[in-house]
């Protein structure tokens, strides 16, 4: 289902003809579309242009809405922006849903995604009124389904070196920022600029702890049967995590497990794996693991985990895997590289640029105020909530506690042995 919007804008200050006033602004037409099918050609010539993420790609997108956006009741919600020429200036990839009487309209990908933009043409101007009219005849266009308020959160200022549109829009602070860096030519030159020789030192005996266990390797998703045992060693680890750190999470569902076999299937270009997959392997079990993807010539790292039995993980094998990851970027040429949202020492050691990112919420009508000031009370609730590290941890048990599920089957690891003394001479 698609509906359209056109704009004539008239002269003002002086005569012009229908056809030069509209080439003058940033679009003359507005679509909203339901369905991929219509905007597809459209939003692959996007991707290909606009400064995006690997969280506005087809490839993210596209296996999202069909799992967890189906599970979470959210409905596409595809809006366009077209020039005097037919040309699509803007794409905003958006998923509708309900919250009681309200109807919300935000960015697709959810949590899952670390960093949402839309796909905005270079070298057409956005300017704030340009934006606010967009939104605005976008809800329009939908008609009696129409947003009551647009929540866009977690919006980089800029991307690749240009600046967001939306960032000219009143907002405010997201409650948390990401981590990025800049990738070396070598592998060498970059761990030796990010690493001391002592931490260096203490990875090197960490490492030669776990090879007395077994042999240590590192594996990759190129291999299908690699793929399902580091994605197997993911969901294993990470809601046995969950579940002891009481904090609310969907990896035992599984319409996330469906999300992330689905990203598994997609290719790029040249036939590889769309998704990246990284594994350390102790004699044939996987115990730390990375996953996520690039575009153009950034990695962004999507989700990762380690095993927690106390003989692997005082080994550190989450630091040794991504160590291994970051050496794998620099290998391939890639530019750049993140490590999403969220606070963590490990993201400090190896990004030295901290993302700061904005929320914006702009209500229509009466009903629209009442969520956008509510949405704007509880922004401020979660900021305050995670100064304080007691009011944080009590928060996560009630939020993991209302939202548990229970599934059973989930195969449990067996324990490692310590490794056996060396032998006296």
């Amino acid at each position: 289902m698609s509906n359209v919007v056109e704009y004539f804008p008239s002269s003002v200050s002086r005569r012009v003809s229908v056809e030069e006033a509209a080439a003058s602004r940033a679009f003359v037409k507005v679509e909203v579309h339901r369905t991929v099918d219509a905007i597809v050609a459209d939003w692959a010539e996007l991707e290909g242009l606009a400064p995006v993420s690997v969280y506005q790609t087809r490839a993210f997108v596209l296996p999202w809405l069909a799992t967890l956006g189906a599970a979470r009741k959210i409905k596409p919600f595809f809006v366009v922006a077209r020039d005097a020429q037919g040309r699509a200036t803007a794409l905003l990839c958006l998923g509708l849903r309900h919250f009681g009487w309200f109807r919300i309209a935000s960015f697709v990908g959810g949590k899952e995604a670390n960093f949402n933009l839309g796909l905005f043409r270079p070298g057409v101007s956005f300017r704030a009124a340009d934006l606010r009219r967009l939104l605005r005849e976008a809800a329009k266009a939908a008609g009696t389904d129409a947003p009551d308020v647009f929540v866009l959160k977690n919006q980089p200022y800029d991307w690749n070196r240009m600046q967001n549109p939306f960032a000219s829009l009143p907002h405010r602070q997201s409650p948390s920022f990401a981590y990025a860096t800049q990738l070396a030519s070598t592998a060498t030159a970059f761990l030796d600029a990010k690493l001391s020789k002592d931490t260096r030192k203490k990875l090197r005996k960490k490492e030669a702890r776990l090879a007395e266990i077994d042999q240590l390797t590192l594996i990759t998703g190129e291999d299908p049967d690699h793929a399902c045992k580091i994605l197997d060693a993911f969901f294993i680890d990470k809601i046995k995590r969950c579940e002891e750190k009481s904090i609310a999470s969907d990896f035992a569902a599984p319409s996330m497990r469906a999300f992330f076999d689905r990203l598994c299937r997609q290719k790029t270009a040249s036939g590889k794996p769309w998704l990246e997959l990284y594994g350390l392997s102790l004699g044939g079990r996987v115990i730390a693991t990375y996953v996520g993807a690039a575009h153009y010539d950034r990695f962004s790292a999507m989700v990762n985990s380690f095993d927690g039995d106390p003989v692997i993980a005082k080994s550190s094998p989450g630091d040794l895997l991504l160590m291994k990851l970051v050496a794998a970027q620099c290998d391939l040429g890639r530019a750049s590289f993140d490590l999403g949202i969220g606070e963590a020492r490990y993201k400090e050691t190896y990004c030295d640029t901290t993302v700061p990112l904005f929320d914006l919420v702009m209500p229509l009508g009466p009903k629209g105020a009442i969520l956008a000031a509510r949405q704007t009370a509880y922004s401020h609730l979660k900021q305050a909530i995670k100064k304080n590290p007691q009011a944080l941890a009590a928060f996560r048990r009630i939020t993991h506690f209302a939202s548990r599920p229970r599934f059973a089957g989930l195969r449990k690891p067996e324990p490692v042995p310590a490794p056996a003394p060396a032998a006296s001479h």
